[in-house]
């Protein structure tokens, strides 16, 4: 087994316009609303940086170069699922980071009734791609290994205020206690190359995962044209960052 990994800051990742030509190490996957600054933003939409199908075209960077996937409520609109995964797992580095957030499994309005909803998911999703647990299960043959590192249920309404061991018989016998689940996994590129994670560790992901859910940007509405703004220039993105990490 591996030494436990060290998770440090995201080193300064490119500016936008120049993501896909000198290798991004920070992508964002799903900038059809918002974007990310810093981070090669990938979308379906045709006005994101970086404009493609998730179902179809592979990610336009090279194996194991990116350091962190970020990805908020895309993955479940995704035709080919395990398609868009297995990019994000071959573009990702071994121990690189994986944020993401979908809809609660058991969420029915803007969920189970959403047409454009092809997935659905809950704290166990990850375990089909996890060694020790339900890999292989299906018989799959495809290299898609992730360790989760921890996830984080948003529960809404009065469910927010009822406490453990309660609120999870609530979550497995009731309909629309939790909207949605985030999850920070870590890229296994090789069963045999396993990662140990501290708590210290644990709780730096969780951080990481609620900084960059902050740090999105919405797009601006130009004649009824959403359009992004226009690049940073590097004074100005170091200015950013260095605030972000206060």
């Amino acid at each position: 087994m591996l030494a436990l990994t060290t998770l440090e800051p995201p080193q300064e990742a490119p500016l936008s316009g120049d993501a896909a030509a000198t290798g991004p190490t920070h992508v964002n996957i799903g900038a059809g609303a918002s974007y990310l600054p810093g981070f090669a933003n990938v979308d379906i939409a045709d006005h994101a940086e970086i404009s493609l199908n998730l179902s179809t075209d592979p990610l336009p960077f090279e194996t194991s170069s990116v350091d962190v996937v970020y990805s908020a409520h895309t993955l479940e609109h995704v035709d080919d699922y395990l398609f868009a995964l297995s990019e994000i797992h071959r573009v990702l580095r071994h121990g690189g980071q994986f944020f993401l957030e979908v809809p609660y499994v058991t969420l029915t309005k803007y969920n189970l009734v959403n047409p454009y909803h092809k997935h659905h998911f809950n704290e166990f999703s990850f375990d089909f791609f996890h060694v020790d647990k339900l890999k292989g299960s299906a018989v799959e043959e495809n290299p898609v290994l992730f360790e989760k590192v921890f996830h984080v249920f948003h529960p809404q309404g009065g469910f927010r205020f009822v406490p453990p061991p309660l609120s999870g018989w609530c979550r497995a016998h009731l309909f629309n206690t939790t909207r949605a689940i985030s999850f920070g996994l870590l890229a296994i590129k090789s069963p045999h190359r396993r990662i140990e994670v501290t708590a210290a560790q644990r709780r730096a992901m969780r951080n990481e995962l609620f900084r960059l859910g902050a740090s999105r940007v919405h797009y601006q509405w130009v004649d009824g044209t959403r359009v992004a703004p226009p690049p940073r220039d590097r004074v100005a993105l170091r200015a950013l960052k260095a605030r972000l990490w206060k």
